[in-house]
């Protein structure tokens, strides 16, 4: 069967930039947002983010988030005493909540942010109150006393990374549960694909690509699903993978042209594990047939791996095409020599040896004449196999030498060669 040790590194290599492009893909429609009217901006004090704010009437997000960060910034310069967040600081007046720190007036909370954060008015108010509170306190520390600021800044910084992970986990949690759930309906898929296949008796290079795209087309559909459970958007995936795949016909123009090659070697079943081929200047036994490559094992026992592209746009001789070979070798005699009787010593030596095939039946005709001699080309039949074909015609080559010599055949020179040419 196909091994597919390198299709599973080169997916793997291939399935992670892929995911590389999806998150450079994401960041337009996120940016698209942002740009939109009803955008959300990012409150900072001394650059860290505490909360979001919507916009306010004709005011954007962005815009009412600056303005805070301005008066947050003049709390932070000035020598004004800053006591403890308490709900006192907080006001209701034409129906918004007030929030005041040091007794300048910093944010008002609307009813439409109250539903943006899914809570009361009141409440969202003291929660953001105390949090700007706070962080104007620690960026005072911070400015006084290099120490105690870093201090704050790690245990802040330590906080928003707890909170991150906590938010992620579920996410995560179902990512690898789908990733678990999906791994075994591969596995469950391949093993389905091998049964019919097995049943049905297919070509073993059929087979391991029915195995191959079931296992990775279950997988495909994994990968899509996991993306999802991690909360990227189904619109942006789909223009992710366009332009994914656009950008990657170009980055792995060589390994999609073996691959598909490579489907189309297995499909079309010319070649087969086992059959003997002669590829270029490479002669040897199919080992593999991969979706990349074809390995080759010469008889000298070194294995050539040849790119599926090579292969498919190269000629190939296929020794094994057929159950039999033919082959053939020479036999000079004498110009004075029994031509008739040396046929016949050649065609018992012939059958005589082990492994010459019946059917074709062996026989010896004359190739040519020469003013030196008579050439007599003997030929016969093996089996395609090189374990057959190579030390039968040698026995075939010994045994016709041996015969001239044993039976005194006048006339003859001594000289047998072989023929390579096919007959």
């Amino acid at each position: 069967m196909t091994d597919c040790g390198f299709l599973d590194c080169a997916l793997f290599i291939v399935t992670f930039r892929f995911l590389f492009l999806l998150l450079l893909a994401f960041s337009v429609p996120a940016r698209a947002q942002n740009a939109a009217p009803t955008e959300v901006a990012p409150v900072r004090v001394e650059g860290r983010r505490l909360f979001d704010v919507g916009p306010r009437g004709p005011t954007s997000g962005a815009a009412r988030a600056a303005r805070i960060e301005r008066r947050l910034r003049n709390l932070i310069d000035s020598d004004a005493p800053i006591a403890p967040f308490s709900p006192s600081a907080v006001k209701f007046k034409n129906g918004e909540y007030l929030i005041s720190i040091g007794g300048v007036r910093v944010l008002s909370v609307t009813r439409a942010d109250s539903d943006d954060a899914g809570q009361s008015a009141r409440e969202l108010a003291l929660s953001q109150g105390a949090a700007l509170s706070q962080a104007v306190r620690d960026a005072r520390a911070a400015r006084s006393n290099p120490l105690r600021g870093a201090a704050i800044l790690m245990g802040q910084s330590l906080r928003e990374l707890r909170e991150m992970i906590f938010s992620l986990l579920p996410r995560v949690f179902a990512a690898i549960l789908l990733a678990l759930c999906f791994w075994i309906l591969a596995k469950y898929a391949r093993r389905m694909a091998h049964n019919a296949t097995k049943r049905f008796d297919f070509d073993p290079n059929l087979r391991a690509l029915s195995l191959a795209l079931s296992f990775y087309g279950v997988w495909f559909v994994g990968i899509l699903a996991i993306l999802s459970a991690l909360g990227l958007d189904s619109s942006s995936l789909a223009a992710a993978v366009g332009v994914s795949g656009f950008v990657l016909g170009f980055a792995f123009k060589d390994i999609l042209s073996h691959f598909l090659a490579g489907i189309l070697l297995l499909i079309s079943g010319k070649i087969s594990i086992g059959d003997h081929i002669v590829v270029r200047e490479f002669e040897g036994t199919v080992e593999r047939i991969e979706l990349r490559a074809l390995e080759l094992r010469t008889d000298d026992n070194r294995l050539v791996i040849i790119p599926n592209a090579d292969v498919f746009a190269a000629p190939i001789t296929s020794n094994t095409d057929s159950p039999h070979r033919r082959r053939s070798f020479t036999v000079t005699l004498a110009p004075d020599a029994d031509i008739e009787a040396a046929q016949n010593l050649v065609v018992e030596a012939l059958r005589s040896t082990q492994g010459v095939l019946d059917d074709p039946a062996p026989d010896a005709i004359i190739a040519d004449l020469t003013p030196t001699g008579v050439l007599l080309r003997a030929r016969f039949s093996t089996l395609s196999l090189r374990s057959d074909f190579a030390p039968v015609s040698s026995e075939c080559m010994k045994n016709v030498q041996i015969a001239f010599r044993v039976a005194g055949f006048a006339g003859h020179s001594e000289k047998v060669e072989a023929d390579e040419e096919a007959t």
